[in-house]
């Protein structure tokens, strides 16, 4: 077991939120001292499992995220941005390089990937290596979960300590004063688990606490143990409503996801569900403050580029579904904030359809100056956060899952399974937000479905990967009883 050194004594008491967890606002106005790089420093924040709508920015009432809140409010946010695959290991693995993990034989959090193929992707593409190329020390901290031998460090990261709880912000305060005496630029890669540990059920798994690790049951316990300080009215007053589009949709595929929540849970347990997904995210939200005060302190705020996203989203009771791997918009939406240096404040993209994993790269290397292959699918959004450079042209994106691909084109997301039968799914994400509707057999649409098929298909093809499997399954899932 692995000694993460946790400290679990902070303050659990918000005087704006009866009985929630303290989390200090940092402020970010920035030092008047000198700029010592001529290319910008980055710090990059992820979280694993926050959806797009898991900001008390967006609207959401139910969380406090004041922290994430102030990226936003001096950086530009893009509401409409996807991930590659709603699952750790590929979606960061696009992450990291800008290609799909399809590309190197394994959509899961599996370990089927081609060797070789990761190295050679890794060393041409790999982020690490493009910034470390160009003079920039690279460290990295946190949670890996990375394809390959050496997890991060064969994206050309130094990797610095592997608790993905408390680690990165401890080593962001050790490690940005000493970084603030250096005239060499920095990127700094900090991840962080939570809200992740909602995928032990916020204590509902049959797992928990005794075949878990100690270390995945900390935040958990703390909340539940927070829970009984609460009377039933607190309590109640932090649950938020279960979701408009809580039923299946429509004509579901069926085996396209596991159903063990849906089959087994009552109202208790996924209030209990919902309102600690909330208290996980408030969590990684104060961690993410001591990384932004830290920044703050060491004057290099000028010169900093900061970046926030999530590796894909949770369910979190939409369509009777929890955790992720499912190709809805709850867990394939996620945040992306970038700011700092050129870059517009308090500026929010509803509009622009992004993939955080194929559109990082080119946007970054953009960013900082820094060359990278015309050949990556992603594109730069440098011309949205500065207004310089290319006009963003996107008329739709692809995306993968485990058992299926996905084209979008701003309205309309079709999904082909790789189940029996191929099964297919239509929906209307602009008068259906929801997805409450399955609209591949309808024929007023049969043309929007066939040309968006062709095109789909004609992308597969050219990546070698038809014909579609018709047995892949979620065996890594477990089935609860």
């Amino acid at each position: 077991m692995k000694n993460y050194n946790y400290n679990i004594g902070s303050s659990l008491l918000n005087t704006n939120c009866l009985a929630l967890f303290g989390l200090s606002v940092i402020p970010l106005i920035s030092n008047a001292t000198e700029v010592k790089n001529v290319r910008p420093n980055v710090v990059f924040i992820i979280t694993d499992q926050q959806s797009y709508n898991m900001l008390s920015s967006y609207g959401n009432k139910w969380v406090k995220t004041p922290n994430i809140d102030k990226i936003s409010q001096i950086g530009t946010r893009f509401d409409n941005t996807y991930c590659a695959n709603p699952l750790s290991m590929p979606s960061r693995f696009s992450l990291l390089t800008g290609h799909y993990s399809s590309e190197v034989g394994e959509k899961t959090n599996g370990h089927k990937f081609n060797r070789e193929k990761v190295a050679e992707i890794s060393q041409n593409d790999g982020l690490g290596f493009l910034f470390r190329k160009a003079g920039y020390t690279t460290l990295y901290s946190g949670k890996t979960h990375l394809m390959g031998e050496n997890e991060s460090e064969d994206y050309g990261f130094e990797l610095h300590g592997l608790n993905p709880y408390e680690g990165p912000a401890i080593y962001a305060e050790k490690v940005i004063p000493e970084l603030a005496q250096t005239k060499k630029p920095f990127f700094l890669f900090l991840s962080f688990m939570n809200p992740h540990d909602i995928c032990y059920g916020a204590g509902i798994d049959p797992r928990y606490p005794d075949k878990l690790p100690a270390e995945n049951v900390i935040e958990t316990k703390r909340f539940l143990d927070f829970k009984k300080s609460l009377t039933p009215e607190q309590y109640k007053s932090q649950i938020p409503p279960k979701p408009a589009n809580f039923r299946p949709i429509t004509d579901e595929p069926k085996e396209m996801a596991s159903t063990w929540a849906r089959d087994t849970w009552n109202d208790e347990q996924w209030d209990l569900y919902r309102w600690m997904y909330c208290r996980l995210t408030e969590s990684v939200d104060e961690q993410i403050g001591r990384v932004l005060a830290s920044l703050e302190k060491s004057g290099m705020m000028e010169n900093t580029i900061i970046v926030f996203t999530s590796d894909h989203g949770e369910m979190d009771g939409s369509h009777g579904f929890t955790t992720k791997n499912v190709m809805f918009e709850e867990c394939q939406r996620v945040p992306l904030i970038f700011a700092g240096k050129g870059i517009k404040a308090n500026k929010v993209d509803k509009t622009t359809l992004v993939c955080n994993g194929l559109d990082f790269i080119p946007t970054i290397c953009d960013l900082t100056g820094i060359e990278y292959s015309k050949k990556l699918t992603g594109m730069s959004l440098q011309s949205k956060l500065t207004g310089k450079g290319k006009p963003v042209l996107r008329k739709y994106m692809i995306t993968e899952d485990c058992n299926a691909y996905q084209i979008h084109d701003g309205r309309y997301k079709l999904t082909i399974f790789e189940l029996p039968g191929n099964p297919e799914m239509l929906t209307d994400i602009k008068n259906d937000p929801g997805e409450t509707t399955n609209l591949s057999n309808d024929p007023s649409l049969a043309k929007i479905k066939a040309d968006l098929k062709k095109i789909l298909l004609d992308d597969l093809t050219k990546r070698g990967l038809l014909p579609l499997d018709q047995n892949r399954t979620r065996a890594f899932l477990r089935k609860m009883t």
